[in-house]
């Protein structure tokens, strides 16, 4: 268990929701264990509730990319009032670049809008640039004082990439034989706000190079709970403490949230959560630590042979000359959770047969797919992954209709939650 709450308070908690509707408590129970496990459906059900009594809401979706929205009716004031004091990432003054996108019903950018509200700052709606934008964009950014960035880290690595191409521009307008990289940053950053999709090497590294002095904020939570978890400076950058007032059962079939006090987006109880995890320590010595381990429903099948996703592109991003990898599936008749054939899309120097050569070698029961269906497996060298439009996140996995070729057209499968 990450985290305490005392079994009678609890247990009361759950007995004023089952009088608001929600799950009987049975009679006998004692601890957290002998309640109902809660979803989606509770979670929409008590929001809208909550909302028509007369404090209206933002209306917030997660999914929809590949299957049913899941709807959540978000209070108007996201809870930040208990989240700012456990977290607090601006200050008043500063200026925040928000990077994330907008409308579809995605909550981040509304998030981050709110966030600056309540801590006083100035905030630049402004959405994602792609690297090839940025260097029009600073002229102004410098201008009006941006100190803050927040943004999934497919986000902010592309601004940072645009900043570090305007520097190394610069210098070669300036005369500089070899164009250098500049020593320091472009913008006086010093908070960067980050979530949505986990870090990948690659891109903390962008963006430390061309934000040496920011310090890294993280969240962790989803549309249907809100944030549960954040880190700071100090913090190890894949490790998340959980706020007060909640406790987490970690579950392979996904984690159990539940939650106690005034002030959240929604009460839940035992919620399952799409995400596994475990408890952790951090360097900063605070208590109820914890690490996202990856999506609860990322075992596949590829021609009958069981595979995680998280595993695979694990392994894959270990191989020299891979910067980030990707599987593209065909999906087969058999199952939802099935493919015909897997094509491993990465970024990169490396060899397609060297990073097929890995997965066959690594990974015995998918060598035996590739000797009878050699077309089942396949790698593929590509100059940029595909992202999830809504969100501009860049998913560890894509379905598609037919097998992967330069031009083929897929559909984005997008988690639940993410750090």
């Amino acid at each position: 268990m990450i985290g305490h709450i005392p079994a009678d308070r609890l247990l009361a908690h759950a007995r004023e929701l089952a009088a608001a509707g929600g799950p009987p408590v049975p009679e006998s129970a004692r601890e957290v264990a002998d309640l109902a496990v809660t979803g989606p459906v509770e979670i929409y059900t008590h929001t809208r509730a909550a909302a028509a009594q007369g404090t209206g809401s933002v209306l917030m979706s997660s999914g929809g990319t590949t299957g049913r929205p899941k709807l959540t009716h978000v209070p108007h004031g996201m809870g930040l009032d208990r989240l700012l004091d456990f977290w607090r990432p601006l200050r008043p003054g500063d200026v925040l670049l928000n990077l994330f996108n907008a409308g579809r019903m995605w909550g981040s950018h509304y998030y981050m809008q709110t966030l600056a509200e309540k801590s006083h700052c100035t905030v630049i709606p402004s959405g994602p640039y792609s690297p090839e934008e940025v260097a029009g964009w600073l002229e102004m950014f410098a201008e009006v004082g941006v100190t803050a960035l927040a943004g999934t880290p497919t986000g902010l690595a592309d601004f940072a990439q645009g900043v570090l191409d305007a520097g190394a521009a610069a210098g070669a307008t300036a005369g500089t034989s070899i164009p250098e990289r500049p020593v320091h940053p472009v913008l006086p950053i010093r908070t960067i706000i980050w979530m949505a999709e986990p870090w990948t090497g690659n891109k903390r590294d962008l963006v430390r190079e061309a934000f040496p002095d920011a310090g890294l904020w993280g969240n962790y939570g989803s549309v249907e709970t809100w944030v549960m978890a954040a880190n700071q400076p100090g913090c190890d950058e894949t490790t998340l403490h959980l706020l007060p007032g909640q406790i987490m059962e970690p579950d392979e079939d996904g984690a159990l949230l539940s939650r106690v006090g005034d002030g959240w987006t929604v009460p839940v109880v035992r919620y399952r959560l799409g995400d596994r995890v475990a408890p952790a320590t951090c360097r900063c010595g605070r208590p109820d630590a914890l690490t996202v381990l990856g999506r609860a429903d990322d075992s596949l099948t590829l021609r009958s042979a069981l595979f995680k996703v998280s595993e695979l592109i694990d392994l894959v991003r270990g191989e020299p000359g891979v910067v980030e990898a990707q599987l593209r599936l065909t999906r087969s008749t058999d199952s939802a959770r099935a493919a015909s054939a897997l094509t491993l899309d990465f970024t990169g120097t490396a060899e397609p047969e060297a990073v097929r050569a890995r997965l066959t070698g690594e990974f015995y029961h998918l060598a035996a797919v590739a000797r009878q269906y050699p077309d089942a497996l396949r790698a593929r060298r590509v100059s940029r992954l595909a992202r999830i439009e809504r969100t501009n996140k860049v998913p560890a996995m894509v379905w598609q209709e037919t097998p992967a070729n330069d031009d083929t057209q897929q559909h984005e499968t997008e988690g639940e939650n993410a750090a």
